[in-house]
């Protein structure tokens, strides 16, 4: 007789990625995500980052509402997926003229003075490395833990919560500051419910998401679109 294997099955096979490797998983796809700006490998860094939040979920949640969350990040990561595809990946439509094009381009280099700019790749990767270095320093500090969460999740949180808001504010694009906003909600999400665990606030937070995402495709769709309504 065929048998699939249940929550607790797949758990004890993954049983060495949970805790702190699931925490070094999400700080490195968190950082990935705000270093490449290319769309496919933006969405497939948020596919690992989900699976090990997921992870941890299941450090303080019951398997079974850890797996909810992580279904919840599945139908996110497809909802941004058919939108990136919609919009051809980020690419400059054709009918733009030399003028609107720079302005498009202006959205992902922001300089500072002569020299840095945010939509460069070395200035992205200089301050995700020394975000990198902050939050390992100061999850690491006893004084620095959060209130009731294992050395794992109080990682993971200070990743996401800090690596998200940079991400969210390298850029104007709606999907690429979206996602960085879905990753303060991960990291927020992460801890309220290691801290208070109410099946409706989960419920609520679900419904966040796919609420964030939704407005993600439709801000993004929007955006490479009004080329085409000002024709």
């Amino acid at each position: 007789m065929l048998t699939f294997p249940t929550i607790f099955d797949w758990l004890e096979r993954l049983d060495f990625l949970r805790g702190l490797p699931a925490a070094y998983l999400a700080l490195l796809a968190a950082g990935i995500l705000t270093v490449i700006w290319d769309w496919r490998v933006a969405i497939l860094a948020l596919v690992v980052q989900y699976f090990a939040v997921g992870l941890l979920y299941a450090e303080v949640l019951d398997p079974r509402l850890a797996i909810v969350k992580l279904l919840v990040g599945v139908f996110v990561c497809l909802i941004l997926y058919f939108t990136a595809r919609q919009v051809g990946w980020g690419t400059l439509p054709p009918e733009l003229s030399a003028v609107e094009a720079g302005q498009w381009q202006r959205e992902r280099q922001l300089r500072f003075g002569r020299y840095l700019s945010p939509g460069s790749l070395p200035f992205r990767l200089l301050l995700v490395l020394l975000l990198i270095v902050v939050v390992l320093t100061l999850s690491g500090r006893p004084g620095y833990q959060l209130p009731a969460v294992p050395e794992a999740v109080n990682l993971a949180v200070y990743a996401l919560v800090g690596l998200g808001l940079l991400n969210a504010g390298l850029t104007g694009e709606p999907l690429r500051s979206g996602i960085g906003l879905l990753m303060v909600l991960s990291g927020f999400e992460l801890f309220y419910n290691t801290v208070e665990q109410s099946i409706l606030m989960l419920a609520f937070l679900a419904g966040a998401n796919l609420a964030v995402a939704l407005a993600i495709a439709y801000l993004t769709q929007a955006r490479h679109a009004l080329p085409a309504l000002m024709d």
